[in-house]
């Protein structure tokens, strides 16, 4: 508990100075806006596990008054699922990896939601598996580096200041050989 307590004070100071030291930059550097965020996230595969850990940071430039253009990196850990065989069992670990050319899109309708995104990257989609008899689990591993999609919204104020914090939700959707990796996160977000 103190240690989830502890990096989310560590990320907020971090997006704090940042946004902060953002105010003061190089007019070049001056439109860039950046953004990190963590929560939960569970993929929608088969057999999946129940969810975990999901972490992104991204970094976008204006293309005009509403829309904007950057790369997020994301990275979720998904959960692990043991598998019985006899009397073998496997333990295996979900997780994905992200890079994704983003569209960010600010809407002026009056609703809480502050920001739409839409972007097509990679996902590093993996699942590994640990245990003492492989042979009899050869049908359970994915390595795989596969074309994705992502859609997100963020719950988030439209007001300029150094850091602002929203809370955002997305669906990501890799195309693994084998089957379709959807992945639902939920996140807090700090945007500087």
């Amino acid at each position: 508990m103190a240690l989830g307590r502890g990096f989310t004070v560590m990320l907020a100071g971090m997006a704090l100075a940042i946004g902060t030291s953002a105010v003061h930059a190089e007019p070049w550097v001056t439109p860039f806006r950046g953004h990190v965020s963590f929560g939960y996230a569970k993929l929608f595969a088969t057999d999946a596990p129940g969810g975990s850990l999901a972490f992104a940071a991204g970094i976008d430039h204006p293309l005009s008054n509403t829309l904007r253009a950057g790369l997020d990196f994301d990275f979720a850990l998904l959960g692990t699922r043991t598998v019985p065989r006899g009397s073998l069992v496997a333990d295996v670990d979900y997780s994905a990896v992200e890079v994704l050319a983003m569209l960010h899109w600010q809407p002026s309708w009056r609703v809480p939601i502050g920001r739409v995104s839409a972007g097509a990257g990679i996902m590093g989609a993996r699942a590994a598996v640990s245990t003492s008899g492989a042979s009899e689990f050869q049908d359970l591993p994915v390595s795989e580096v596969a074309p994705a999609v992502a859609l997100e919204a963020t719950l988030i104020s439209r007001k300029t200041a150094p850091v602002r914090v929203g809370l955002e939700t997305g669906v990501h959707v890799g195309f693994v050989s084998s089957e379709t990796w959807t992945v639902w996160d939920v996140r807090l977000a700090f945007h500087f």
